[in-house]
C-alpha cells in the first residue's frame, strides 16, 4: 500500500468505461477522480492537483488533443496519458506532439493503465517505494505490481498471467537453467507428476519472440533435457 496516494484525474465521456477504471484505480491504491466532459477541466486541475491526467482523445464533440495541448502549456509538469480507440499513427503522433507522454489504445486492462501511471510517477519520484516493484534486466524492466514489461523506449507490454509467471521465474534465475517442472510450479503454483509440456513450450516460445522482436538484449536458451535459461544476448 502506498504511503502517499497518486492522484489521477481521468476524463472520458464513456461513463461505463470511465467509472469502471476509476473504481479499479481506487481499489489499486490511487486517489482517482472521474470527469465525463472537458468542461471545467482547468478548474478541476487547480482544485485536485492531480499527479497524472488520463485523457480521452474524443470527449463528446471536444477534441481531446486540442484541449490537452492548452492544458499542457499551463501545466508542463503534468503527465498526460491519452486513451483512445483510434489506431492511426497520425492521431498518436498528434497526441504526443500536444504534450502527451503515452497513448494507450482501447481496449486495455486496468493493469496496463496502472503501469503507465506508475512509470511517470516514478520518473517524478513522487513515490520512491514504487521502485521496489521494478526488476531491471537487459534493456528492460519487469513491473511486478502490474505484470507488465517496460521496454527501453518507454513502451509497455501487458503480459498474460502465464507469460508473466514464466518470465518472472526466468528473471529470478537469470543465467541459470530452470527446469520445466520448476516453470510448471511457477505458472500453476503446485507440483504434479503430469503436466502439458507443450503448453510450457508454447509460452516460452511467445516470450522468446517477444524478447527478440523488441530489442531487449535478452534471449531464452533451450537446454535439451534440462530446461530453459534467460541470459544476455550474445552478438
Amino acid at each position: 500500500m502506498r504511503t502517499n496516494k497518486i492522484k489521477v484525474l481521468l476524463v472520458d465521456d464513456d461513463v461505463m468505461l470511465g467509472s469502471g477504471f476509476v473504481e479499479a484505480l481506487n481499489e489499486r491504491g490511487y486517489d482517482a477522480t472521474y470527469l465525463t466532459a472537458a468542461y471545467g477541466i482547468e478548474e478541476a486541475i487547480k482544485k485536485l492537483t492531480p499527479d497524472v491526467l488520463v485523457f480521452d482523445v474524443e470527449i463528446g464533440k471536444e477534441n481531446g488533443i486540442e484541449v490537452a495541448e492548452k492544458l499542457y502549456k499551463g501545466n508542463p509538469d503534468l503527465p498526460i496519458i491519452f486513451i483512445s480507440s483510434h489506431k492511426d499513427d497520425a492521431v498518436k503522433m498528434a497526441g504526443l506532439m500536444a504534450g502527451g507522454v503515452a497513448y494507450i489504445e482501447k481496449p486495455f486492462s486496468h493493469r496496463l493503465l496502472s503501469a503507465h501511471i506508475d512509470r511517470f510517477t516514478r520518473i517524478k519520484n513522487l513515490t520512491p517505494e514504487l521502485q521496489e516493484q521494478i526488476i531491471s534486466v537487459g534493456k528492460v524492466q519487469l513491473d511486478t505490481r502490474n505484470r507488465t514489461l517496460i521496454l527501453a523506449d518507454g513502451s509497455i507490454i501487458d503480459l498474460r498471467t502465464m507469460e508473466y509467471n514464466i518470465l518472472k521465474k526466468l528473471i529470478d534465475c537469470f543465467n541459470k537453467t530452470v527446469s520445466r517442472d520448476d516453470l510448471y510450479i511457477a505458472v500453476w503454483g503446485y507440483e504434479t507428476t503430469y503436466y502439458n509440456e507443450q503448453s510450457i513450450n508454447n509460452y516460452v516460445r511467445r516470450i522468446r519472440v517477444m524478447l527478440e522482436k523488441n530489442n531487449t538484449g535478452l534471449e531464452v536458451c533451450t537446454h535439451k533435457g534440462q530446461g530453459y535459461e534467460l541470459r544476455d544476448l550474445i552478438n
